[in-house]
């Protein structure tokens, strides 16, 4: 009987102590669980030994153990594919459910509570088997986990890669208003749905593009080239400047350099003169990039014969 216990746990991933009386007695299941054949997850749950610590067979459990949730914050986020960070061993699993849920006194889950939570869609989505909370709740209830620096990624990664909006995560945020950081989140979403499209561009616009005497200038602008459609990160239509922001890993490579020159030519046949900043020069020095902006700025507009 144990064999057949050890074999359906390994089939399904999980087993639950009323799945696992339907195949064995009573004394079966509690000796293999003795014996360390089979391991206790969360109450009432079990899983080989050698899966316990698997994030996925322990979302799986956290579900199993209260099936009236769905996996939220950087969990669902993880699902989703918009959590580029790595996830600590030993961070808890974390489900939403609604207000009549009962904290966790488990160890390794963390129960969040919404007011109006239901285990459908809109609110809820079924993704690798799971039940998820939708993607904008997940980037909300995520902000204030991850560091201040990181917690604009998932946001604008989100919305580049056309999976959101920034107005569908404002609607979500408007009934969360009460949520930690939600003035910066406000801000952060709708400067993301405007066109920044990196954390390396976010960054420009709060410390360079939007600082107190910069002209005004536009973020993701489209130009039609010989090779096809590119787009700015940041565009001085008047002066004809484009600003590229020059992200560490993806334009250090010899392939994209060539790609960057020949973008810059055929900019150059246009009539736009493009400028370059590396992250570190973004990060270490934004007063010297904004002054040395500014000059070239003055310059264009000299050599274009605009007034001063």
């Amino acid at each position: 009987m144990r064999p057949h216990l050890v074999a359906e746990t390994a089939r399904r991933g999980i087993i639950t102590r009323t799945q696992a009386l339907r195949l064995v007695p009573e004394h079966v299941l509690d000796d293999a669980i003795a014996d360390c054949v089979l391991t206790r997850i969360f109450p009432k749950v079990y899983c080989l030994p050698e899966q316990a610590r698997d994030r996925t067979i322990r979302r799986r459990g956290a579900l199993a153990h209260r099936p009236r949730t769905a996996l939220s914050a950087i969990d669902a986020l993880d699902v989703w594919s918009c959590f580029p960070f790595p996830i600590p061993a030993a961070e808890r699993i974390h489900v939403t459910g609604n207000r009549r849920e009962s904290k966790s006194k488990w160890p390794d889950l963390t129960v969040h509570r919404q007011a109006g939570f239901a285990l459908k869609a809109p609110l809820v989505w079924e993704t690798q088997g799971l039940h998820v909370v939708r993607l904008e709740q997940a980037i909300v209830d995520s902000w204030t986990m991850l560091p201040e620096r990181d917690r604009r990624v998932p946001a604008i990664t989100a919305i580049r890669e056309r999976r959101t909006t920034g107005l569908l995560l404002l609607e979500v945020l408007a009934l969360n208003s009460r949520a930690t950081g939600a003035a910066e989140m406000r801000r952060v979403f709708g400067v993301a749905s405007a066109g920044v499209h990196s954390p390396l561009e976010l960054w420009g616009h709060d410390h360079v593009f939007s600082h107190a005497g910069m002209p005004t200038s536009t973020c993701q602008v489209p130009i039609k080239l010989p090779f096809g459609t590119i787009y700015l990160d940041r565009y001085f239509e008047e002066e004809r400047l484009a600003v590229e922001m020059d992200g560490a890993a993806f334009h250090g490579s010899p392939g994209q350099r060539e790609r960057d020159i020949r973008r810059d030519a055929a900019l150059a046949a246009k009539g736009i003169q493009v400028v370059r900043f590396s992250h570190q020069r973004l990060y270490a020095d934004p007063e010297g990039v904004r002054r040395e902006l500014l000059a070239i700025l003055a310059a264009r507009r000299r050599l274009l014969g605009l007034s001063a």
